[in-house]
């Protein structure tokens, strides 16, 4: 009986060692999803891994993440989510799939919640052809009768045009937004298609006069032997600067498995610090989310000291099911 006892108890020993070295190991790594290109986020993570010795495991993909993490919400394969857009952020949190975290002194509070954080900042703004020599506009303009048959946009269902079409219903409301989304489906010059990139080229064509995107696709097309000559015929304007400001959406980060919290929120806290927001400032041409890192000096000659929304991105959440049913009622993209 001693015997069968001497050997349970070396059996538990080991067993508690290999739990205790396994658990160590797992403690010193982290898996996530990103929709993020790694060029963009694998410099960040590789200083991470190096400053900190945690070992990064990540995969990447356009499309599908948000399903996947939903799907596994209850045994969570990735421990975070890096995402490049404020609605997939709130569709995990909703769907109870991300761990509420705490606030970063880095980050603006209208930029972060207590299940995600924003990590950097992209203005949504308006091309617009040069020869008109437009200083000034507002988002609002696009829905007057004088832009009939100018306007060039991608689809009303991107998550890019539904973040910026329900930051207006904030500032109006949901009535105020189906106007000026059948006032502006007036004025497209023609059907919604293609990326934002496509919209400038279009703009180029002599298709159209205006275009709404993103502000880093300007560097991304300045960079592409084929596509800089498009920013020849236009100019970059960003929106209402006399009143509220240009609409932000944000790259983000939330946190998926409560068994890595701590150590995840090293990872968040890294990426919200000093070194990685310059990294972001001047790799990635976005707008860091921290207000003490400067812009790099090609985001700040093309934004100047240009006026950002302060709208809570919350905020947004609470509008999205309403501006897409507003999408589906007036046939958007038809």
């Amino acid at each position: 009986m001693s015997i069968f006892r001497n050997i349970l108890l070396k059996v538990i020993i080991l067993s508690s060692l290999y739990t205790i070295s396994y658990s160590s190991l797992q403690s010193k790594e982290l898996r996530i999803y990103s929709e993020r290109q790694p060029l963009l986020i694998e410099p960040l993570l590789k200083e991470f891994e190096k400053d900190t010795g945690i070992k990064v495991e990540w995969i990447y993909s356009k499309k599908g993440l948000v399903q996947k993490i939903i799907l596994e919400k209850n045994n969570p394969v990735a421990d975070i989510f890096l995402s490049s857009d404020i609605s997939r952020l709130i569709d995990i949190s909703e769907a109870g799939a991300s761990v509420k975290i705490q606030p970063l002194a880095t980050v603006p509070s209208n930029l972060q919640s207590d299940y995600w954080s924003g990590l950097t900042q992209r203005a949504r703004i308006i091309y617009a052809n040069k020869d008109l020599n437009i200083q000034n506009i507002n988002y609002e303009d696009l829905a007057q009768e004088d832009f009939k048959g100018k306007i060039c946009v991608r689809s009303g269902f991107h998550p890019y045009n539904i973040s910026l079409f329900a930051s207006l219903m904030a500032h109006y409301s949901e009535e105020w937004l189906e106007t000026y989304l059948i006032a502006l489906k007036a004025n497209l010059a023609r059907k919604p298609q293609g990326n934002d990139r496509d919209q400038v080229k279009a703009i180029y064509a002599g298709v159209c006069d205006y275009s709404i995107g993103n502000h880093y696709y300007f560097f991304k097309m300045q960079d592409n032997e084929d596509q800089k000559i498009w920013l020849d015929k236009t100019t970059v304007v960003f929106p209402n600067q006399e009143n509220r400001g240009a609409h932000v959406n944000i790259s983000g980060i939330a946190i998926l498995n409560k068994n890595k919290l701590e150590l995840a929120e090293k990872l968040v806290k890294f990426l919200a610090g000093k070194k990685a927001q310059s990294i972001y400032a001047n790799d990635n041409n976005e707008f860091p989310v921290s207000p003490e890192v400067p812009l790099s000096e090609k985001v700040k000659n093309l934004a100047g000291s240009a006026k950002f929304d302060s709208l809570d991105l919350e905020k947004l959440a609470s509008n999205r099911k309403a501006v897409i049913d507003l999408l589906n009622k007036i046939n958007f993209d038809e």
